[in-house]
């Protein structure tokens, strides 16, 4: 007869089997998606725009392990940025997504920066971020900033936004094409991430972590975006955590692991 404690180890076991094989398969089928992806593209490299934590390029680096080619300060056109991503209440409550909108003004722009990623970083950002779970991939353009003043964002957003309304944003070029990649060009096709489901994208915003925010203000801040974007990040209502969330913490020690 097997008792209890054989049938938790056994359980454990299988779960733990099972969560393999099922990691195993995901790994696999990004790998083969973004060979897919990069078919035309002889140096497989992707125009990734990053909104939220990844901003920050200790993120990228030390939590993430990701070495990016090349990044700049851009912005995103007909979209808002929005906290709708679930976490875990009261440590870490919510993170960033992007969505797309219809009716154009001048806030209905999210700021962030333009990385060009390897091929396999590309896929480390898809795994890390929890693509197809969390989040899905989108495919949108950027407008990259235009000088270095305090407006440089709004500039370029300006030049670009009033006049792309004819544009069909369903029908953007491989992003991984050769002239595609040139984070020269004024406009630049990307891909971003936004929330996996649709109750996800149709509910309220959930109040993120004071210290996730804090991430996401140390990225606008290295990467001067625009004064009145980095207010707009600091006027986002924090919701109630056991301190100020795990965030800041989990960035430190990353950091302090690879010194």
């Amino acid at each position: 007869m097997v008792n209890r404690s054989s049938l938790t180890i056994y359980q454990f076991i299988a779960t733990f089997v099972l969560s393999s094989c099922i990691l195993y398969h995901l790994q696999s089928s990004i790998h083969i998606f973004c060979n897919a992806l990069a078919t035309n593209n002889k140096s497989k490299t992707y125009n990734y725009f990053a909104f939220g934590s990844n901003m920050y390029i200790s993120t990228m680096i030390n939590l993430r392990g990701i070495q990016p080619i090349s990044s700049t300060a851009a912005v995103l056109p007909k979209h808002k940025l929005r906290f709708n991503i679930p976490g875990v209440p009261f440590i870490e409550p919510s993170s960033a997504s992007v969505e797309p909108i219809n009716d154009v003004s001048e806030d209905d722009v999210v700021h962030g920066v333009l990385y060009k990623l390897s091929e396999e970083d590309f896929e480390t950002i898809l795994s890390t971020e929890g693509v197809p779970f969390a989040y899905s991939l989108h495919r949108c353009r950027v407008i990259t900033y235009l000088g270095d003043g305090r407006n440089a964002g709004y500039t370029a957003a300006m030049q670009k936004v009033l006049d792309t309304d004819s544009d069909d944003t369903n029908n953007i070029p491989n992003s991984n094409s050769e002239q595609s990649t040139d984070m020269s060009n004024y406009e630049v096709s990307a891909f971003t991430l936004r929330a996996a489901r649709r109750e996800w994208r149709q509910r309220k915003d959930i109040p993120p972590s004071q210290a996730y925010l804090n991430v996401l203000l140390r990225g606008a801040r290295e990467f001067s975006l625009d004064e009145d974007y980095i207010q707009k990040l600091n006027s986002v209502k924090v919701g109630r955590t056991l301190g100020n969330g795990l965030a800041e913490d989990l960035l430190r020690v990353a950091e302090q692991r690879n010194r």
